[in-house]
């Protein structure tokens, strides 16, 4: 689900320029690019930095494989991000480390150690330059491989080199150097050390293939294309996408065109695939919505993700890649899922974007609305300063249908039950700590937004009296997360009301008495009537106010359960896009354009060649 943040670090509208740093090792990275000059027309079909591992989530290893080999080379970190070939490799499978002592685990990933060492920290260097790595495999083939056991190429800051072995000791490099300088047709050295070198491993043997170090962890690695490869060093690929690479799989079986670029530091890897927008495009639509949906819905989708990956493509900037696979931005698993069907409708949809006064607008969608959209200021706070993401009624989404297991739901939860939570759980849980500290005894909804009746603003309060007001529907929905959805719900304790009701009598064929009879009200079965059209009947204060002939009184409940009920329904913050009322409007046959300015009000379909970053 894609959300606008004024207030925290997911902020679409600010380019967060952060150092990552990483508390539990020592490593830091202060990347502060930004994707593009402003004031540029977009180009066709850019290149796209997507973080794949990173931040907290660094391996010491990272293992791929490949049907038809690898292309080994690097990618500078600027706009254009063009592969630059070094050499073809036809190993099927490599492992990418930090430099090391690394054993290897029974899942065959490789981590830091010192003991069973696989793979050796310290290697020894032929001193010896080579214009290219055809003139290292050449040197390479004269050696005497009894003596020089696993030789390898190397660019290590703009140089190739040649080096050998894998040594757990700089001391024992050097016995080995002593040993075997009289067979070394050139001088030999123990290679510097360095805690930013690339280490590219054959997983079958623990052997080292290849080295890499330029200080700017720009080393890159893409799957051979079916068709074979006649590039050669020098070379470079501009389009990254599967018309000029193969696939990659990684360990967790997923697939991926374009490149891996690798960025090591002395506790691991990061990897961040490097491929076409359109490529991207088509991992991202069969795992956001189902790939059998109408193809005027997936070609809807595919505009609408295209745009949010544009318009948030500095969002990451600072560590060095442009938007997470993760839904912090868009879920993003690579092509395995991508089908025939789902890429047609990225391809009938090329290049196109949604913009509003001539500028890409934020592109935000969720699941589910339950019948409506949410303002987007409503949701997050300000003021409307985005129009086209203003509520919308969908009187067409078909939310309540069986079929569908987000549409509509009911939660309860016990009142301690709720106070652990709060304070402990709950992504907003500073709010509550040091605030309450017992069993919650109430939550008073004080606002509803006034054009989709998503509660706005909210008191949760305990028994000991103290209390703690959230607002904004979005902020409300986190708050509950466990337990809500959607801020379109209501929450309430089943509470139950004596009503009194007037039987007219017949006597003599004349209306001239009433039996009265007495009939239970209960709160979440009954449904009152609001400026928002026809609602549940849930207070929460256990007091229901009726209107009748005489005039408004009160009636307070006889009876009332201690658990809290969520009853609502959507999924999602609800601003923007509805996943499935879109397939709904495709299905009633509507065209793809009309489903998109069905969502954002007010907006243009064009070119991305026509915007302006």
């Amino acid at each position: 689900m894609k959300y606008l943040n004024k207030k925290n670090k997911k902020s679409r509208f600010v380019i967060l320029v952060l150092i990552c740093f990483l508390v539990s090792g020592t490593y830091l990275f202060s990347v502060n690019t930004v994707y593009g000059n402003e004031g540029e027309n977009f180009p066709t079909n850019q290149n796209m930095r997507i973080g794949l591992v990173y931040d907290n989530g660094i391996v010491e290893s990272f293992q791929a494989s490949s049907a038809d080999g690898f292309i080994f080379g690097y990618v500078n970190q600027n706009a254009s991000d063009k592969f630059n070939v070094f050499f073809y490799l036809k190993n099927t499978k490599i492992s990418v480390a930090h430099i090391a002592n690394l054993t290897k685990n029974s899942a065959g990933r490789y981590y830091a150690s010192s003991s069973n060492i696989a793979v050796g920290k310290y290697n020894i260097e032929f001193n010896k330059t080579f214009s290219d790595f055809a003139e290292a495999y050449n040197f390479i083939g004269t050696l005497n491989r009894d003596i020089f056991k696993n030789v390898f190429s190397a660019y290590i800051d703009g140089k190739i080199v040649v080096r050998y072995g894998s040594f757990t000791t700089a001391d024992s490099a050097r016995n080995n150097i002593s040993s075997n300088s009289q067979n070394s047709p050139v001088g030999l050295n123990l290679a510097a050390e360095s805690n930013k070198t690339t280490v590219v491993i054959n997983p079958d043997t623990n052997d080292i293939i290849f080295q890499y170090e330029d200080g700017n962890n720009n080393f890159a690695a893409a799957a051979a294309p079916a068709s074979g490869t006649n590039l050669i060093y020098g070379q470079s690929i501009k389009e990254l996408s599967s018309k000029n690479t193969g696939f990659m799989t990684s360990s967790s079986n997923n697939l991926y065109s374009g490149a891996f670029v690798y960025r090591v530091n002395n506790v691991g890897v990061e990897v961040i695939n490097l491929l076409s927008l359109e490529e991207y495009v088509k991992g991202i639509i069969p795992y956001e919505i189902s790939p059998s949906w109408h193809e005027e819905a997936l070609k809807a989708f595919s505009v609408a993700v295209r745009t949010y990956a544009l318009k948030s493509m500095n969002r990451h900037a600072s560590s060095g890649f442009m938007l997470c696979n993760d839904t912090h931005c868009q879920l993003f698993l690579g092509s395995r899922r991508a089908t025939d069907y789902t890429n047609a409708a990225v391809d009938a949809t090329k290049d196109l974007v949604i913009t509003y006064n001539n500028e890409l607008i934020e592109a935000v969608y969720h699941s589910s609305s339950g019948g409506v959209t949410e303002n987007h200021n409503d949701a997050w706070g300000g003021d409307l300063r985005f129009p086209y993401l203003s509520s919308v009624k969908l009187p067409f989404e078909k939310y309540a249908s069986p079929e569908r297991n987000n549409g509509i739901w009911t939660r309860t939860v016990s009142p301690r039950e709720l106070y652990d939570y709060l304070v402990g759980a709950s992504p907003q849980s500073s709010r509550f700590k040091g605030k309450i500290n017992s069993d919650i005894s109430s939550i008073i909804i004080n606002e509803r937004s006034p054009s989709s009746n998503y509660i706005k603003s909210v008191s949760v309060i305990d028994k000991n009296g103290n209390s703690v007001t959230v607002r904004n529907s979005d902020t409300i929905r986190s708050t509950f997360g466990r337990y809500a959805s959607s801020a379109n719900l209501d929450i309430y304790r089943v509470s139950k009301f004596k009503s009194i009701a007037l039987s007219p009598q017949l006597e003599d064929n004349n209306i001239n008495n009433s039996r009265v009879s007495s009939q239970d009200i209960e709160s979440g079965k009954t449904y009152i009537i609001t400026g928002n059209g026809v609602t549940k009947s849930t207070p929460g204060d256990g007091v229901l106010n009726v209107l009748s002939a005489t005039g408004m009184y009160s009636v307070r409940a006889y009876a009332t359960g201690s658990d809290f009920i969520f009853d609502g329904k959507g999924w999602g913050h609800g601003v923007g896009l509805s996943q499935w009322a879109m397939q709904d409007l495709a299905e009633l046959g509507y065209k793809y354009e009309e489903i998109v300015k069905t969502f954002y009000t007010g907006v243009t379909i064009e070119s991305v060649t026509n915007v302006k970053k």
